[in-house]
Order: C-alpha cells, then structure tokens, then sequence
C-alpha cells in the first residue's frame, strides 16, 4: 500500500456515503470527485518541479518563470467527463 493511502475503512465510509447519497450515482460522483483531486494534484505536482518551487513560494516572484493562473479543462475518463482546474 502506498504511504498514506487510504485505508479500507476509509474507503468503506466512502463508498456507504456515496451510496447513501444517490446509489450507483453517488458511488460514480465520487469516483469523479477522487479522480479530479488525484489529477489536480499531480498537475500542481509537476508544475512544482518544473518551475523548482512551492506555490505560494516568493522565489517566483518576478522571474518570468512563475505561476500565472489556472484555466479550466474537460478530460474524459472511464467514468465520464471531469473538469480540472489546472495550473
């Protein structure tokens, strides 16, 4: 298991909440909501190591190679459309 992933617990109250919450369409919401926070996060990742700070870090600042903005993006998946916010 990967540190700090989810535990099966974890993951059980999950799915009974998104099953609570709308059945098959809650469970799918969720499975859209994990996946759009797994990707935003790996972009946000990347782009830290591409630009070789934190965000928020003022060592950007002023560099021509900064964080400028977000724009909005349709990807599909397997489990249909998720929009990202990406850096």
């Amino acid at each position: 298991m990967l540190a700090g992933a989810l535990s099966p617990e974890t993951l059980d109250a999950l799915v009974k909440d998104a099953q609570a919450n709308g059945g098959a369409l809650g469970v799918q919401e969720l499975l859209n909501q994990m996946t759009k926070a797994v990707l935003e996060r790996a972009l946000e990742t990347e782009m830290t190591h591409h630009l070789g700070y934190e965000k928020g870090d003022p060592a950007g600042t002023g560099t021509g190679n900064s964080r400028n903005g977000r724009s909005t993006k349709t990807v599909s998946t397997v489990h249909g459309p998720v929009e990202l916010d990406v850096p």
